[in-house]
């Protein structure tokens, strides 16, 4: 009897299971699934992007250093000349960079684009990691007079004044598409 009692008892035990358990927990599973998933692609999708913003700053300051160097180079170019006309010729464009801007009629470089005109530039050369070298300009932008005189000479004299250049670098970083133009303007009494 016992036996029996087991036998029969068995399969209402089966029988009484509640009725509300239909695979619930593999649809919530799935949803769970679902949501991590989406979760997942967010977060690659935003590291993606990071990763090419740090790139594109990288590059941009990369373009900002080597348009440094070559406006140093302008600058060290002018800071070394004994007379003006060792830095800039009486001609409008010498074809190497030097202008005198008092007679140049014609920009020196396209605005809009950023492209210079001709080969009218110096190039600084010896940049590593740059898709192409910095270039440079000086351009001649007059003499400017003392209104003062000195504390030392008479009070009537005057100097001759000083000179003044306006040095513009262009550089391009790892691409051709990181520019950067960087200008100064430099005295220097001769």
């Amino acid at each position: 009897m016992n036996t029996f009692q087991q036998a029969t008892t068995a399969p209402e035990i089966r029988r009484r299971a509640p009725l509300g358990q239909r695979g619930i927990a593999l649809v919530m599973a799935l949803v769970f699934l679902m949501l991590l998933t989406m979760l997942g692609i967010t977060a690659l999708n935003m590291t993606s992007l990071e990763e090419k913003m740090a790139g594109n700053t990288k590059d941009r300051d990369l373009a900002f250093q080597a348009t440094e160097s070559a406006l140093l180079a302008g600058e060290n170019t002018v800071g070394s000349a004994i007379m003006v006309n060792a830095v800039v010729a009486s001609a409008t464009v010498t074809n190497d960079g030097l202008h005198k801007s008092s007679t140049t009629s014609t920009p020196v470089w396209d605005e809009s684009t950023g492209v210079w005109s001709g080969s009218d530039y110096r190039t600084y050369a010896g940049l590593t990691k740059v898709a192409e070298q910095p270039k440079y300009i000086i351009e001649d932008l007059g003499q400017i007079q003392d209104k003062g005189g000195s504390l030392v000479l008479p009070q009537n004299y005057k100097s001759t004044g000083k000179n003044l250049f306006r040095i513009t670098g262009r550089g391009v970083g790892g691409t051709v598409s990181a520019v950067v133009m960087v200008q100064s303007t430099y005295e220097k009494r001769f």
